[in-house]
């Protein structure tokens, strides 16, 4: 019997208007951090994904593998099309935190990878991917993503809190514990 070989590559969608420093963190609702960063006070610091922020539309999971798959044809040709089809599969993707894991075969590992960061827009809005880790496992990919996760929370928990801003402090907290549970959650 043979056993195939997988890699999973996990990745983060930057996108170009999200403020320098932050990341794709669950947007809050205006505050004294937003006041502190942003004059002007209509845009949150944490990214304009979230939950609170309803103004543009989440990204889909079907949006990115067609975006990673166009890709793949544009910069590798149809053998290199022809080479992913069949093992690229999108194991989880969150839009809250604009964070994903990609399964594919081991040999055309390289591939993916090169494709997902020449991906310079999704569904209109300019972005770049960044590939955060890759695995033979999807539980390291998993205990990687909720680590992840948890240093980039902590660390606008931590202004949050020198701000003095107990409402972000407290939804970030949440934020966490939701995205550790979706992590924890994805099938195996």
């Amino acid at each position: 019997m043979v056993r195939f070989k997988n890699r999973y590559l996990l990745f983060e969608i930057i996108y170009a208007d999200t403020p320098l420093g932050y990341t794709s963190i669950p947007a809050a609702t205006t505050s004294a951090l937003d006041v502190a960063n942003h004059p002007s006070g209509d845009e949150s610091p944490f990214g304009d994904t979230g939950r609170n922020n309803c103004r543009l539309p989440p990204l889909a999971n079907k949006d990115l593998v067609f975006a990673l798959k166009d890709s793949i044809a544009e910069n590798f040709g149809d053998y290199g099309a022809g080479l992913t089809q069949r093992p690229l599969t999108l194991k989880y993707f969150s839009p809250h935190t604009n964070i994903g894991i990609v399964r594919i075969s081991r040999e055309e590992l390289h591939i993916v990878w090169g494709a997902l960061t020449f991906i310079k827009e999704l569904k209109g809005r300019s972005c770049m991917i960044k590939v955060i880790h890759t695995s033979g496992t999807i539980k390291k990919c998993q205990l990687t993503t909720i680590r992840y996760d948890r240093d980039r929370i902590m660390f606008l928990r931590n202004q949050a809190q020198r701000l003095k801003d107990a409402q972000i402090y407290s939804q970030l907290g949440l934020a966490f514990k939701d995205s550790a549970d979706e992590v924890s959650s994805m099938e195996i």
